[in-house]
């Protein structure tokens, strides 16, 4: 069977392509441009397959490393995976697999990419759509959307904070995949098969300051991360905690924050809360996967002497040693855990403060 090349179609240069969207006082303004990429070159058709969706769920992660890669390169900040733009870049990667068509519009129920979102209950003020197709892999999707002016854009924009993805791999696909070269949402061409669908949401509310763990990262093999957190601006206090953690002081913002993750493998929780001048907070939080084999860096701890007031949990494989002048005051939330603790004479735990020890290995 001949496969048709890869194909992608952004909104940037002429008029297959949704660049960007900003809704300003009740007008939405659009930029339309476009143009078709073709993977130099011509594929044979894969062999059908079915779709898995944690197959599926590892490439979208990927794609979402590779664009906050890109990003940092750039000195840009990352984008934070938002579950409704998931939803909505779902929502255009099925219906193009499962209807055969590919444009932004879809050509059967004519809705937006700006509709989608929408209708998954995202209520963005600046948005944009990367769509493509036949790309088989996560590096050969992102170095087609990168090779193309109008697709970087949209992935290397300060307009958005956030981005959802979709990757469909339908089990069975044909040359009758309906195209809109022009943009005016009437099918106008026909191609494919393409097998693979990928549609690429983007977006800001500008109500919302994300806080993004490790560049957006799904795992980490240390409790030791850095936060990247919204709110340039806008705020000027901050704060976070782990799970349902103790809250730390307020502290000057900042867009970077050295944290520690709660003990023990499994998935983790940062929450921050951000505070303006007029004291209006706003809250965020993201999440990341902590996978250590003893769950702790350290074989053995020996903390110094400090005084903490906040949520913090210490772990070591084998000894973890606080002897001199280790405080905790209120509200103060602290466990040690390892299998041999030792404490000096002079540990302190202030009323109101809690102190835990797990004799355990973390």
């Amino acid at each position: 069977m001949h496969h048709s090349p890869a194909i992608i179609i952004t909104l940037a240069a002429l008029a297959w392509n949704l660049v960007s969207v900003a809704q300003m006082g009740g007008e939405t303004s659009k930029s339309l441009p476009g143009g078709v990429v073709l993977e130099p070159g011509d594929v044979g058709a894969p062999a059908a397959q079915p779709s898995t969706r944690s197959a599926s769920a590892d490439f979208e992660q990927q794609v979402v490393a590779r664009v906050n890669q890109e990003r940092e390169t750039q000195g840009l900040a990352p984008l934070k995976r938002n579950a409704l733009l998931d939803s909505s870049s779902s929502t255009h990667s099925d219906n193009m697999a499962s209807r055969d068509f590919f444009a932004h519009c879809d050509l059967d129920l004519v809705t937006s990419p700006f509709d989608r979102m929408t209708a998954a209950g995202y209520a963005w003020n600046s948005a944009a759509e990367n769509i493509a197709a036949g790309y088989s892999t996560p590096d050969s999707v992102m170095n087609g959307w990168m090779g193309s002016s109008g697709h970087r854009n949209n992935i290397l924009s300060t307009s958005y904070r956030e981005i959802g993805i979709d990757y469909t791999n339908p089990s069975a696909d044909f040359a009758n995949v309906r195209t809109d070269a022009n943009g005016d949402c009437v099918a106008d061409g026909s191609g494919g098969p393409y097998y693979h669908y990928w549609t690429q949401n983007f977006g800001r509310r500008n109500s919302v300051y994300p806080v993004v763990i490790d560049r957006e990262a799904a795992e980490t093999d240390t409790r030791d991360v850095s936060l990247y957190v919204y709110g340039v601006g806008w705020a000027v206090d901050m704060r976070f905690k782990n799970e349902n953690g103790v809250w730390s002081s307020w502290e000057a913002y900042s867009i970077a924050k050295s944290w520690q993750l709660s003990s023990g493998n499994g998935a983790k929780q940062v929450q921050v809360e951000l505070r303006d001048v007029s004291e209006t907070v706003r809250t965020a939080s993201d999440t990341i996967t902590l996978s250590l084999p003893c769950a702790s860096p350290d074989d053995e701890l020996d903390l110094p002497m400090q005084t903490i007031d906040y949520q913090q949990d210490f772990q070591a494989c084998s000894l973890l040693a606080a002897v001199s002048g280790f405080e905790i005051n209120a509200p103060g939330d602290v466990s040690f855990r390892a299998p041999s603790v030792a404490l000096g004479p002079d540990f302190k735990v202030e009323p109101g403060a809690r102190f835990a020890v797990m004799n355990e290995a973390p």
